[in-house]
């Protein structure tokens, strides 16, 4: 299982995924928590219940945590953490009709080739040295 972070603006919560139709789906399960969507050969995602910055902030060294936050666009952002078993599913779902467009993808530096999914400049680059 692999995992991203979207970002988003204060107003960015899980009723952002919960009322997309999810093209090709069988069956998504919702809750105050998470949005899981799951499709055939076992494919799956899970969008997992937003935090804000006091809660991410212990994820990250003090100094780091300030440069991250200079990257992205929102004054109060909201993470939400997507996991994937699949990163085809994942280029699937992030270029859904009804995706989020003002979301900031966090990769944790790595290529998962979303480029062929969403504009570059949406993806988070995380060299923070």
């Amino acid at each position: 299982m692999q995992w991203i972070f979207l970002i988003g603006d204060d107003s960015f919560t899980l009723n952002c995924f919960s009322e997309m139709d999810f093209k090709d789906s069988q069956k998504i399960i919702s809750n105050d928590d998470q949005v899981e969507v799951i499709y055939n050969d076992n494919d799956y995602v899970v969008f997992y219940k937003e935090e804000n910055s006091d809660d991410m902030v212990s994820s990250f060294e003090p100094s780091e945590f300030e440069k991250y936050l200079q990257k992205l666009p929102f004054d109060d952002p909201r993470w939400i953490m997507l996991k994937f078993n699949n990163a085809k599913i994942l280029k699937k779902i992030l270029s859904e009709k009804g995706f989020p467009t003002d979301v900031i993808i966090d990769c944790d530096g790595l290529d998962l080739g979303l480029e062929e999914a969403v504009d570059k400049s949406r993806i988070i680059e995380n060299d923070l040295t």
